[in-house]
């Protein structure tokens, strides 16, 4: 019931989106009101918002506050007589996951900013081996709970199922261990992450109620520690030890721990989460499937070398024929649900190629593909049990736990949507084709240039004036538009601070051409941090 009533959970590494006053803006008087907003909802620490002159003194009124009306919103107060010169908004919140994420934003008071070259800042959390070992601790151990458990419930023949009881509990045995020491460390590790502190600092009993109280991930830690090691005792008192497969019913509550992790991932910052969320849940579950299926293969192959009387050959050939179904079944839902959050978080090829995100999802597709060049191997090696065969299923093991290392990478760092990279798109109409071209393309100030020809790819010269207009999803209220200046024939271009937050952005091309006929293009794009 806990889960089903989860409150919105956003995903690692929030962004800002839009804030008043923007990036180097210039005013003439002092705001009333500091506001930042994000891509999602946050936590606002402790003088998590504040604002500073030049000499680093602070100015704010010290009432900074999250909008209790939107939660993606954070904001303050600074006295309405501020003098002229240059200041720095510094916000600091804690995301759904429990990252700690903080930057600054400069702003300037009679003062062109802009001509100092001041821009945002932001910093976030990434991965260190500490992380990375703990995430797979969890990933390995719901392997062999998941796993092995379908392996042994459903493919291995019931007549021999009780020759095996011993090494499936304690394999089972095994990732129960696994994934609560991985659950119960990333306790100390979310508390170090969150609140920048290191060593033995993070076990202190003060950052780790600091963890549990202001943070989502603390909330969702409690619930996987009582699927972990309160409610398998119960279900074991409760049921009569009468009842046939009664230690399955036992580690039952271990496959809802996927739920719990897909509650605190990128997909949940989507604007509609079901189906993202959803699929994430699913990819964990296939690969859980998938992986544990291969450690059961392992296991019975070498206890088929080292005691074929007890473990025949027939029978283990058998129960690996019927996972090769399972196992392309897991890999078909692993390569849709991959490709979805792929789609959803790379929104470009620039994205793919160019940022940390998108090398190491190319680095697990490449190890994923690894693991299907093995399995193939071993496919058409199933004739009969040899070592030959235990080599192959055993590589692709390892192959696998390579592939839990990235996929720790990927749930870490921040998405390829944070920099897309520049705009380069065109659209034909009315036999014109339009180009829009956009450099940078983030938040801040960016050169726009459109460039306009006819079929026959001349430039086009009987044009009066180009206008852009902005609108976007996430940043409530859109930018002016933007006026280009001739550069050329057929080309116009400008600058402009347009781009007032990240995200997805509609960028209108408005052409009025001698003959006073209106030609609209519509780009949509994504703009980076």
């Amino acid at each position: 019931m806990a889960m089903v009533s989860l409150p919105m959970v956003a995903s690692a590494h929030a962004y800002v989106v839009q804030s008043s006053p923007t990036v180097s803006q210039s005013l003439s008087n002092a705001p009333s009101i500091i506001e930042v907003r994000f891509d999602e909802n946050v936590q606002l620490v402790p003088d998590g918002l504040t604002v500073t002159d030049e000499d680093n003194h602070r100015v704010d009124l010290q009432d900074a506050k999250l909008d209790p009306q939107d939660h993606n919103e954070i904001k303050c107060r600074v006295p309405s007589n501020l003098p002229k010169g240059i200041y720095t908004i510094h916000w600091q919140v804690i995301s759904a996951d429990g990252h700690m994420v903080q930057g600054t934003i400069p702003f300037g008071i009679k003062v062109d900013v802009n001509s100092l070259h001041l821009g945002a800042t932001e910093t976030g959390y990434t991965p260190g081996p500490s992380m990375l070992l703990d995430r797979c601790s969890e990933y390995l151990g719901l392997a062999l709970i998941i796993g092995v458990v379908v392996f042994f419930r459903f493919l291995w023949p019931i007549s021999t199922a009780a020759g095996l009881r011993g090494i499936q509990r304690w394999v089972i045995g095994l990732g129960w261990a696994l994934m609560t020491v991985g659950v119960a460390f990333s306790l100390p590790i979310q508390a170090a992450i969150t609140w920048s502190v290191h060593g033995f600092t993070s076990f202190s009993p003060r950052y780790l109620l600091r963890t549990l109280n202001f943070t989502l991930f603390g909330y969702l830690w409690v619930i996987q520690m009582l699927l972990l090691l309160i409610v398998p005792p119960v279900i074991a008192v409760l049921m009569s030890p009468r009842i046939r497969n009664r230690w399955w019913w036992i580690v039952s509550p271990g496959f809802l721990i996927p739920i719990t992790i897909g509650l605190t991932g990128h997909a949940v910052a989507e604007s509609n989460p079901t189906l993202p969320v959803f699929a994430v849940i699913i990819h964990i579950y296939a690969a859980s499937i998938w992986v544990g299926g291969i450690i059961a293969s392992l296991v019975l192959i070498n206890m088929s070398l080292r005691k074929p009387e007890l473990f025949g050959h027939s029978e283990v050939l058998h129960s690996i024929r019927r996972f090769s179904i399972v196992a392309v079944s897991s890999v078909i839902l692993l390569g849709l649900t991959g490709f979805y959050a792929a789609f959803l978080h790379i929104p470009t090829w620039y994205a793919l190629f160019r940022t940390e995100y998108g090398q190491t999802l190319l680095v697990k597709l490449l190890l994923f593909g690894a693991m299907l060049l093995l399995a193939a191997i071993h496919w058409a090696k199933r004739t009969k049990v040899t070592v030959s065969l235990r080599t192959f299923v055993a590589a692709e093991f390892v192959v696998s736990l390579a592939v839990f290392v990235a996929t720790a990478l990927l749930t870490n760092l921040p998405t390829g949507q944070n920099n897309p990279g520049p705009v380069h798109k065109t659209r034909l109409i009315s036999d014109e084709k339009i180009t829009l071209s956009i450099t940078p393309s983030h938040v801040g100030e960016n050169q726009f240039t459109v460039s306009v020809t006819d079929n026959k790819g001349k430039p086009l010269g009987t044009i009066q004036q180009v206008t852009l207009e902005f609108s976007s999803a996430s940043v409530p209220q859109g930018a002016e538009n933007l006026r280009l200046t001739r550069e050329r024939l057929g080309v116009y271009s400008g600058k402009g601070l347009n781009l007032s937050g990240g995200g997805r952005w509609n960028v209108t091309v408005d052409i009025l051409t001698n003959s006073f006929t209106d030609l609209n293009v519509t780009f949509p794009i994504s703009v980076g941090q």
